[in-house]
């Protein structure tokens, strides 16, 4: 049976994403709720009992909760849309754990690579014995900008993404219950072929790795603008090449990032530098730029993308040597082992497992 407007929507992280999705959820008539542990990322919609909108014929969207009680907020869900950063997914899991009740749908969004397993892992740790959905988007469904605590702009839509599940056969069943909601929602193939198609864990990891001073000396910049120069860009070339020869031993034939450009944002420059820019004053002209190195383009980009690619890579025996300095680089420059806290095998809940393995495992 699909889910109607008239249950649940609990949005869970309300920063950017959560609060995107507040938005254009709440503008179809969805009941809609608002969780973050942060008081002040949904204090100034609880006051105005919803989100004000630029960029839409109607410039505002009920939410009937907004709190920091993860119990409230969790009560009669029956869609759980989770929008946090890909490194939270864990803790997140552990969170909601106790409050999950059978048939809900958990949504990650967007699941970085293989944020469903991820996702599952934790739950099982936990404890949790409630039969729900785990899902994910391969990437976040609209382009916007955050004005305040309690307005968004909205600029545009995304054309099509995609949503797997575990097993891959429930996607499809999952996007019929939920597809109304999301115009431009497809069932994908399966969990590698979405986890292999991050491009924004190319573009962004590789732009702030390579760029770290931008990011900690406190004067304003634009991501795009700023960082990607030819040299930047032939890294990111580099480290395309290693993403694209993993898929490949995975049996994915994912586009490199040229196709994904063109596909995307009818982008045909044969220079990616002049791609690059083209996209920094059209798509890109309000991206986030980066002030500290606790930036989701760094510890998530790198830790639920680059390291997930090497690993597999690793087992399947396909060198990665370019997106292993990104990896060695951004823990030398954090003092943190992403290789450890990140999609590893082991924290993927892969290891053990031999390549073949793991295709079957996710195309079950």
């Amino acid at each position: 049976m699909a889910v109607t407007k008239d249950d649940i929507w609990t949005c869970v992280g309300i920063g950017m994403g959560g609060k995107g999705l507040l938005a254009e959820l709440g503008l179809q008539g969805i009941r809609v709720r608002a969780f973050d542990k942060d008081d002040k990322q949904v204090a100034g919609i609880r006051a105005a009992k919803g989100i004000y909108i630029d960029g839409r014929p109607k410039n505002f969207a009920s939410v009937e909760m907004a709190t920091t009680d993860i119990k409230a907020a969790m009560d009669g869900a029956k869609v759980i849309c989770v929008s946090t950063n890909g490194d939270d997914h864990p803790q997140v899991a552990r969170d909601l754990a106790p409050y999950l009740k059978d048939g809900q749908i958990i949504i990650l969004i967007q699941g970085h690579f293989c944020g469903t397993l991820v996702f599952r892992k934790a739950l099982e740790e936990a404890g949790c014995k409630a039969k729900v959905d785990v899902c994910e988007m391969d990437g976040y469904p609209y382009l916007m900008v955050v004005r305040s605590q309690d307005r968004v702009e909205m600029t545009s839509l995304k054309a099509m993404y995609q949503l797997v599940s575990v097993p891959a056969s429930r996607s499809k069943a999952i996007v019929d219950e939920i597809g109304w909601a999301f115009p431009g929602l497809v069932a994908g193939k399966d969990l590698m072929s979405t986890g292999f198609s991050d491009l924004g864990s190319v573009f962004h990891a590789v732009g702030i790795v390579t760029n770290i001073s931008n990011a900690e000396n406190g004067k304003p910049y634009h991501f795009y603008t700023t960082n990607m120069t030819p040299g930047v860009c032939n890294v990111i070339e580099a480290v395309d090449r290693e993403r694209v020869a993993v898929a490949k031993a995975y049996g994915v034939d994912t586009p490199d990032v040229f196709k994904w450009l063109d596909v995307t944002y009818n982008r045909k420059e044969r220079s990616l530098n002049w791609a690059m820019q083209a996209n920094a004053v059209t798509h890109y002209l309000h991206s986030p730029a980066p002030d500290s190195l606790r930036h989701r383009f760094l510890v998530t980009d790198v830790g639920s993308g680059l390291v997930a690619w090497a690993s597999m890579g690793k087992l399947a025996g396909v060198p990665t040597p370019h997106i292993d300095a990104m990896v060695n680089t951004a823990s030398a420059a954090t003092r943190r082992n992403f290789w450890e806290e990140g999609r590893n095998l082991k924290n993927l809940g892969l290891d053990g497992k031999s390549t073949k393995e793991i295709i079957q495992y996710v195309r079950h």
